[in-house]
């Protein structure tokens, strides 16, 4: 083999590699045969027209009594007032729009897989030449293809704000767009919930539940861009003015939102970007990552690494998030000071902390699943940080809060230029790090001491929160240095005390995560000689 050849070859696979993603992608949409059997079987009952007449005669009742109420019962003294009342008529419908798809779209999904497994159907379906995620694809887009017509048949009856001045045509193409890609996640995690649950009802019910949590997560994002817009913000007559562009780029994933920043460009890094870009790149990001969790949960793949991958894409996933607090950065003023810094970093990366904190015990536990004997295999291998065993769960967790962490510094530094105290940084984040370990440490106590996967995540949760509630913010508390530093006189005062508390209870931490270690080592041993003597 030349050189030439051995060149030749990476290149070759490295510009190949978009054209080989596109390739599988269009296969998986467009040569999907289950996507075509799904919507001939939904379409074939009458239950489908049924839906389609509710929801139009819904429609219909919302324009008749938005225009009774907002145009006709009061005089309109000037064309202003008349300009803002055809607005006020045009939001009204779409928020009642918005509000009837998100709750038509987790119903749509949710018993995709398990009205399979119901019907006993799901094992000849996996026997078939298809691979998981076509088939989850085709599940998925069936339902979103019937949801994108509802939207389709609204048109006529909202193209009425059009008519009437309210709106012009581009506005309500724009504002289609991003309602459909930004409810095209929440039918993804729908599928999940149904790969789940072998019941539909229940997986319905954490259907709607999650997404209710989903869309209450980026709520008070969408309340700011919604009241602060420009031109004047729809919502209780409150004066806009405030922003020319979007602070917070996440509001894109909230349907409700999507009448107001359909348009809007947001600043990332000094360049500006449409939003509804960065709503549409992240519901892909989100749907795949929803996919792939629903791939996992399915019996037939049951060996295949798919946490690996879902690991990777979460942390991907978080980290383009954190590249988003740029966009604020811009919008609002930042600290200028170093001590200033110092105390907004500090609270933030305690912020990161209580985030990660709340996946360790799904990351960290380990036990008989299903008939699968634990995965076992040490305790610390930060190679295997992306593997589903024991030994990569505290290499992923300190990975995962040092990759936010080191973003959201870079960040913050890069955007105010001024440096912070390193030294008390050191000591915040050596002391987030201790706790994430302990936390671990709990989870990894219950693996050994039940040795049942489910179980241990749950009693592993149910033990997080209760270190989190009984100490509530006293000095028992792990969280009791961030809340003093916060209530300091003064800054610099602030964050001496907080050095001087991190000291001791970073002792009281570390001295407990070394004495559970201490009696999981005993435990994993006694298992291991129960093994032998067994074999």
């Amino acid at each position: 083999m030349t050189v030439t050849q051995v060149l030749w070859r990476p290149f070759q696979a490295i510009v190949g590699l978009p054209f080989r993603w596109l390739r599988g992608a269009i296969t998986l949409v467009i040569g999907n045969p289950v996507t075509s059997r799904e919507m001939k079987v939904r379409m074939r009952f009458a239950r489908s027209f049924w839906l389609q007449g509710a929801y139009l005669l819904f429609l219909i009742a919302i324009v008749l009594v938005a225009y009774q109420g907002i145009l006709v019962y009061s005089p309109i003294r000037h064309p202003a007032e008349l300009q803002s009342r055809l607005q006020a008529f045009y939001y009204t419908l779409l928020y009642s729009l918005v509000s009837v798809i998100v709750l038509i779209a987790p119903a749509l999904t949710a018993s995709a897989i398990s009205f399979e497994r119901e019907r006993r159907t799901l094992d000849l379906l996996l026997t078939t030449p298809l691979r998981p995620m076509q088939i989850l694809v085709g599940k998925l887009l069936a339902s979103f293809a019937f949801l994108m017509l509802l939207l389709v048949e609204s048109m006529p009856i909202v193209a009425v704000c059009i008519v009437m001045g309210g709106a012009t045509v581009g506005d309500l193409l724009a504002t289609y767009v991003l309602i459909g890609f930004s409810t095209l996640h929440l039918c993804a995690f729908a599928i999940y919930c149904s790969a789940c649950n072998r019941s539909s009802g229940l997986a319905t019910f954490w259907a709607y539940l999650g997404v209710i949590a989903g869309l209450g997560a980026t709520f008070w994002m969408a309340l700011v861009e919604v009241v602060f817009a420009r031109p004047p913000g729809p919502m209780f007559g409150v004066p806009g003015g405030v922003a020319h562009r979007v602070a917070f780029p996440l509001a894109s994933l909230q349907p409700f939102s999507a009448p107001v920043i359909k348009a809007m460009p947001t600043k990332l890094f000094g360049v500006e970007i449409p939003c509804w870009l960065i709503g549409v790149a992240f519901s892909l990001l989100l749907t795949r990552f929803w996919l792939t969790a629903a791939a996992a949960r399915l019996p037939a793949v049951y060996r295949g690494n798919f946490v690996g991958s879902l690991r990777r894409q979460g942390l991907m996933l978080i980290v383009l998030a954190a590249l988003t607090i740029d966009a604020p950065l811009t919008a609002f003023a930042p600290p200028r000071r170093p001590d200033e810094l110092t105390l907004v970093l500090l609270v933030v990366s305690s912020l990161i902390c209580s985030f990660i904190s709340l996946f360790v015990p799904w990351v960290a536990t380990f036990g008989e699943h299903e008939g699968k004997k634990p995965i076992n295999d040490g305790w610390f291998r930060p190679m295997r940080m992306f593997q589903p065993v024991a030994s990569g769960a505290l290499p992923f967790i300190w990975a995962w809060f040092l990759v936010l962490v080191a973003v959201v510094i870079g960040l913050w530094v890069w955007r105010t230029n001024v440096q912070p105290f390193w030294d008390k940084l050191a000591f915040g984040f050596g002391y987030c790090l201790l706790c994430l370990t302990l936390f671990w440490a709990i989870s990894r106590f219950w693996s050994s001491v039940i040795r049942q996967l489910s179980l241990a995540r749950w009693i592993s949760f149910g033990t997080l929160l209760l270190i989190a509630i009984l100490p509530g913010i006293s000095k028992w508390s792990l969280a009791y240095p961030f809340f003093q530093m916060v209530d300091g006189a003064s800054v610099t005062v602030a964050l001496e005390s907080f050095v001087a508390q991190v000291q001791f209870h970073g002792l009281v931490v570390l001295g407990l995560t070394v004495a559970l270690v201490s009696v999981c080592f005993v435990l994993e041993r006694r298992a291991a000689r129960k093994g032998r003597s067994k074999e």
